[in-house]
């Protein structure tokens, strides 16, 4: 119930908006969607898995390009090892690459492919294979990626405004599913100029938690 009466109010403040902006589809201009995360986690091993549709090349210039699925997984162990391989009934997966940045194996692909709230994957080391079954951080309380969007609308509407002309928005949106502990959503707005307003929600009830301006 408690989300229900949030979400009305938020409802009506898109359509008022939708009214001011030329009817506008601001999910139109979303170049970079994360709506799922699958984990797992136990004393030695980590396995996160991020699905999100994406603009390829990635560049933060306020212009969406071609949007297409990206599938990211990272594993992180106790040992090193040689050769990390991951695959699954769900999707092909492959031989893993070693990331320095975040100190674990990474793989990343683009085939579009859906699951429920669990996925079992296969995790190779070194050429002894076990089975791990990864959950989705979000639940039926969890709102979506456009619901996290209209949010922020309602909260910087003045924000919108002014990069809307007409029936055109002057930006990219970015939006990315996080989870620490629950759910929150990323939601960054950027100006052609390479100028990003962010801000961090609460994925339940859409409360903005933090916001910052930065320029790429």
């Amino acid at each position: 119930m408690k989300k229900i009466l949030f979400l009305a109010p938020v409802a009506l403040a898109a359509a008022a908006f939708a009214g001011c902006s030329g009817h506008i589809n601001y999910n139109d201009y979303i170049s970079e969607k994360r709506y799922d995360m699958y984990r797992y986690e136990d004393d030695g091993l980590q396995i996160k898995m991020y699905l999100s549709e994406k603009e390829t090349p990635f560049v933060a210039d306020g212009i969406k390009g071609n949007v297409g699925a990206l599938t990211e997984i990272y594993v992180k162990t106790a040992q090193k090892h040689e050769e990390v391989t991951i695959t699954s009934a769900s999707f092909a997966g492959g031989e893993m690459s070693y990331l320095t940045v975040r100190d674990c194996m990474y793989l990343s692909f683009g085939d579009s492919w859906q699951c429920g709230g669990e996925v079992t994957v296969t995790l190779t080391c070194d050429g002894e294979s076990s089975d791990y079954v990864l959950q989705s951080v979000k639940d039926a309380g969890v709102m979506t990626c456009e619901q996290a969007l209209d949010c922020v609308r309602e909260y910087d509407g003045a924000l919108f405004e002014s990069l809307t002309n007409g029936r055109t928005f002057g930006g990219e949106i970015f939006i990315r599913l996080l989870y620490d502990e629950k759910c929150y959503y990323y939601v960054g707005v950027c100006d052609t100029e390479g100028k990003i307003c962010a801000f961090l929600l609460n994925g339940e009830s859409g409360r903005i938690v933090a916001e910052r301006e930065h320029k790429m």
